[in-house]
């Protein structure tokens, strides 16, 4: 229990409260000079534009990616259980983008939605439409991020909603029945509020995921066009490790830590409305 402990301590509090003084700290990575300015950093990324947009396409992104993966990975295990002999062949093929490695994926992503040799453009070519350039395009780039940050969690959450769904007696779908209760009457009494506890989790999980977003963006677009797609932990790589301003950088992580937090309070809140049977 100790060393688990003591690494607990240094890697993941140690961390986060060294970051608390390193915020108020106007340093440049390898600089011999630091100059304590108190929360001249919060004052500075709050008055920056560029950290208001990355806030917002972070909250865009997040709430696109974690609306439409659930809506996605209820519906994909609702017709799964429905598969017979072929669930677990669906299972591993709507699975694999959650055990693929996602830098690895977001290359094949990239050249899918290449403007000259996309299949996306071909596609479109093929049935009358005009090729568009879906990477440099602003509102486009933000629609193709979000697809492939819905395509990697979707599966997360079928297997979540097919864990839950198990656990559901079959006599109290088989009791409705017998009162004449149609499909979707059964699945707004019975199913939708057993399974509320699994989406509770879902949401959080996959809402952590999406604020946490950082390689699939690099990869695709790099914050671009014009900051379109740049979400906040983007523009924490940036500032930190392209501009070597580790003082603001870390200022930014503290904010992006905020939202965790929040994220993780609201989970204990909302467990009040979830039915554990």
């Amino acid at each position: 229990m100790l060393p688990a402990f003591v690494f607990l301590v240094l890697f993941k509090f140690g961390a986060v409260a060294y970051l608390i003084p390193l915020s108020m700290i106007d340093w440049m990575l390898g600089s011999t000079t630091r100059k304590f300015v108190g929360l001249g950093n919060y004052e500075k990324m709050f008055a920056a534009p560029e950290f208001w947009n990355a806030l917002r396409v972070t909250a865009i992104y997040t709430a696109a990616v974690g609306t439409a993966s659930i809506v996605v990975g209820l519906l994909l295990a609702l017709a799964i259980r429905r598969a017979g002999r072929l669930q677990g062949a669906y299972q591993a093929a709507f699975f694999l983008p959650v055990a693929a490695t996602m830098s690895a994926m977001a290359v094949v992503w990239r050249f899918i939605f290449d403007a000259n040799i996309g299949v996306l453009n071909a596609v479109a070519v093929a049935v009358g439409l005009l090729p568009v350039d879906w990477l440099q395009t602003d509102h486009l780039a933000l629609f193709a991020v979000i697809l492939v940050g819905v395509w990697s969690n979707m599966g997360y959450a079928m297997v979540l909603f097919l864990a839950g769904l198990t656990t559901i007696p079959r006599e109290l779908h088989e009791a409705a029945a017998i009162d004449g209760a149609s499909a979707m009457q059964q699945f707004r009494a019975v199913t939708w509020p057993l399974l509320s506890p699994v989406t509770l989790f879902a949401v959080v999980i996959i809402t952590l995921r999406a604020v946490q977003t950082f390689d699939s963006v690099k990869i695709l677009t790099d914050g671009g066009p014009l900051g379109a797609t740049q979400v906040l932990s983007r523009l924490l790589y940036r500032v930190g490790f392209q501009y070597f301003d580790a003082g603001y950088a870390a200022s930014i992580a503290m904010v992006f830590f905020a939202l965790l937090v929040v994220v993780t309070l609201t989970q204990m809140r909302a467990e009040r409305l979830v039915h554990y049977q």
